[in-house]
């Protein structure tokens, strides 16, 4: 919720366990919802066979964007290496100090770095285009006490049920190697560059509102940058707080807000949930997921419409489970339609594989050298540019190019 003056005065929420609609009145409110997780469809068909945690539903994108904040970057979107239908990283740059790395079907290395980036993520989607795919993580040239050491790290730390998928599989990393695939897309700013914008406070653009971890735009900032950037957050909300007195808000908003999200609930037939959002992210795949085309993205918009008009008049929530998921079905439609919109705004290709446009090959640095911001203008989606501020550290042209030049060389 905002006040008349556009400062942030509370949040809406509902009860995932009654459905009872609840006004929170704050002073300061942070977002730390974590990544849109449930974007994209996973190649294995399961809804929350992602990635990123399927509970994050890029719920805190949507309220941030709803709120009237600005959101940076959503062209450059989170794709990642992980192993064929497991919804978890594949890892290679855990293993690769171990003498482990991504190979292609001849168990050939073709990328000099396993870490992952949209340049990394470009190469594997050409190599898995060519006759040398599919690819894979290659272990089984290691000692087997190597390999033993790999895996208490990834099936212990990192998690724990990807052993046990290895071991349903019959598959060991000793004897061959393990075939990998591409994500789904989806928003993280952990692993991209795509949140809410803040600055070194992490405020957002409206007064009052803050965002932290994998929402807010703090690159690559993981577990401890998340702790970090939401101790931060913290700490000036709470000084905000403390010198400001509580906003009134609007009631006619709070009773609209009231109706239209307990209306599927109001409904006796129509589409559930799960339904709806199969509809959403099977068209993300179909329209928006890289290598990016105007005209399918445009498409893609238009699909996207029709289900907002399922899901403003058809959609139903026969319980507080049900209303919840249709809440979340909402969110993952906003960051599609985002993700369509920041991406036809920049007409060039940035980032590898994360903004690959087919139509705009080229990275252009005179015109696109720049963030991009997204934000809500009378019920609309505005893009924008944001000038880049001066690195704090002078960085060399040739490290700043290296991304470009991921792929082993044939002398290699």
């Amino acid at each position: 919720m905002t006040a008349s003056d556009g400062r942030i005065a509370g949040a809406i929420a509902v009860n995932t366990r009654t459905a009872e609609f609840l006004v929170l009145r704050a002073k300061t409110v942070i977002l730390c919802m974590g990544a849109a997780g449930r974007l994209g469809l996973p190649h294995s068909g399961y809804l929350f066979g992602t990635y990123e945690n399927p509970t994050n539903s890029g719920d805190g994108y949507a309220m941030a964007y709803h709120a009237g904040a600005a959101l940076a970057n959503l062209e450059c979107y989170q794709i990642n290496p992980l192993i064929k239908d497991y919804n978890g990283p594949a890892c290679a740059y855990v293993a690769g100090p171990f003498g482990a790395y991504t190979a292609n079907s001849e168990g050939n290395r073709f990328i000099e770095s396993d870490y992952w980036s949209g340049q990394m993520m470009q190469e594997f989607y050409n190599e898995l285009q060519s006759g040398k795919g599919p690819v894979f993580l290659k272990l089984n040239h290691l000692h087997a006490d190597t390999v033993g050491e790999i895996e208490e790290i990834l099936h212990k730390v990192e998690r724990p049920s990807r052993g046990r998928f290895h071991q349903a599989r019959g598959t060991d990393y000793r004897e061959k190697m393990i075939e990998m695939h591409i994500s789904e897309i989806g928003f993280c700013s952990g692993h991209s560059a795509s949140g809410v914008f803040v600055d070194e406070f992490a405020r957002t653009t409206v007064p009052g509102l803050y965002a932290a971890g994998d929402m807010a735009s703090v690159p690559h900032n993981y577990m401890l940058g998340a702790f970090t950037n939401g101790a931060v957050a913290g700490e000036h909300a709470a000084e905000v707080a403390l010198e400001t007195s509580l906003p009134d808000f609007n009631g006619e908003f709070v009773k609209a807000e009231r109706k239209r999200v307990l209306a599927p609930t109001r409904r006796e037939d129509g589409i559930p949930p799960n339904q709806l959002e199969y509809k959403t992210r099977r068209l993300v795949n179909d329209y928006l997921q890289p290598p990016k085309v105007t005209a399918r993205m445009q498409i893609g918009q238009a699909r996207l419409a029709e289900i907002r008009d399922d899901l403003e008049t058809a959609l139903v929530a026969r319980d507080a489970h049900e209303l919840m998921r249709s809440l979340e079905a909402s969110s993952i439609l906003d960051c599609a339609d985002m993700a369509a919109h920041a991406s036809l705004f920049r007409t060039e290709s940035r980032w590898g594989l994360y903004h690959n446009r087919v139509d705009y090959p080229k990275k252009d640095d005179d015109n696109w050298f720049c963030h991009t911001l997204l934000r809500k203008v009378d019920g609309r989606l505005v893009s924008e540019k944001r000038p880049i501020q001066p690195y704090i550290v002078p960085i060399e042209n040739e490290e700043r190019t290296a991304y470009d030049r991921l792929r082993v060389s044939n002398q290699a």
